[in-house]
């Protein structure tokens, strides 16, 4: 497999230089399940898994691999070994579900992350879901494109469009329909060989459906909805990367029931650059835009430039950030406390037993 088609530059190149000489071999994980990971390699593929000396240095979980990662390997006659992950260019990154507070990297090393939405209603046409996952691409560093999917279900197409150009920021939007094959040909042509894209979206949106459409192939496998909400079920149970026709790499991600942020406050400002412009003209340098005199955000919903929803999901991801970086200075003056405490533990006993 040549590495340059998979996404391989100078960046990961100047990387891997150091580790050349030790006979190591360097890859691209395509499949990750039950912490068995697919690599594709210059020579062939293998299967391996992370090294003990990966498991001793990781701190964090989003120190260990994921599918798209570039990664140095030992190979043995049974699974070869993960020694480490190459450093990300990009990411497509959330808060991992439950009350921890840690970064879990859903794809990384990804150009363009394709946020599918549904156009069939229910709740798999949501802007303030769209927003989140603009945010969240905006954080790793990679584009956002917007996927109206379905659109042959769709009774107002030209309202659907006007609706999420009001959330895009700009962002590159196509209306397709996995079922018909519509503007499916146009949508692949627009990735080059070599670029990488990551599906996103929640169950029921039609991202395997889509994935089968750009392939030609049934390669992955669809599920139906409930007729009460149109809501899909986890079809997608583990994240792959799939090769297009046409030279491009599509990463397939599970549905995300959970859309919690990770990063900094500088994503959402991008997403909602409007905002971010206006609240320069505020009085007040800390203005909070919530009831502050002289603030021109304010002024943009009295005058409705600004839509009251996405005003509110603007304070509702600032404030969930907020409280987050709160969580994570928290949470590192805790571990600073608990390696302290056991570095005198080691001491003592060092004393104790001289």
């Amino acid at each position: 497999m040549n590495l340059k088609a998979m996404g391989w530059n100078e960046y990961f190149e100047n990387q891997f230089n150091m580790f050349k000489q030790e006979g190591l071999t360097v890859g691209r994980i395509i499949k990750e399940s039950r912490h068995i990971y697919q690599v594709f390699t210059e020579e062939d593929p293998i299967q391996a898994k992370a090294s003990g000396y990966l498991h001793y240095t990781a701190v964090e979980k989003s120190d260990y691999p994921t599918v798209g990662d570039w990664v140095i390997i030992r190979r043995s006659e049974d699974l070869g070994l993960i020694e480490r992950v190459l450093r990300r260019e990009t990411f497509f990154s959330r808060k991992t579900a439950g009350n921890e507070t840690e970064q879990q990297i859903v794809a990384s090393n990804i150009d363009y992350v394709c946020i599918v939405a549904g156009l069939d209603g229910g709740r798999n046409f949501s802007l303030r879901g769209i927003e989140r996952y603009i945010a969240m691409a905006n954080e790793g560093g990679v584009k956002p494109v917007i996927v109206l999917n379905k659109a042959d279900l769709c009774a107002d197409r030209e309202a659907a469009r006007l609706e999420a150009e009001t959330v895009s920021g700009g962002v590159p939007l196509f209306m397709v329909s996995a079922l018909t094959g519509e503007s499916i040909e146009s949508f692949s042509s627009a990735f080059k060989t070599g670029t990488t894209l990551a599906f996103t979206g929640p169950s029921g949106v039609g991202k395997s459906a889509l994935l089968n459409a750009l392939s030609g192939n049934t390669i992955q496998r669809t599920g139906v909805q409930r007729e009460s909400d149109l809501r899909g079920r986890h079809t997608t149970t583990h994240k792959e990367m799939f090769f297009l026709t046409g030279g491009a790499m599509v990463i397939d991600t599970p549905g995300m029931r959970e859309l919690q942020l990770w990063g900094s406050t500088e994503s959402i400002d991008t997403t909602f650059s409007e905002i971010s412009e206006a609240a320069g003209n505020c009085r007040y340098k800390n203005c909070s835009h919530q009831g502050e005199p002289g603030c021109a955000v304010q002024h943009m919903l009295v005058e409705g430039s600004l839509d009251i929803g996405r005003y509110q999901n603007y304070l509702d991801m600032r404030s969930e950030l907020s409280y987050m970086e709160s969580r994570m200075t928290e949470k590192g003056r805790l571990e600073r406390k608990k390696k302290e405490k056991d570095l005198s533990r080691r001491i003592k006993n060092y004393y104790r037993e001289k």
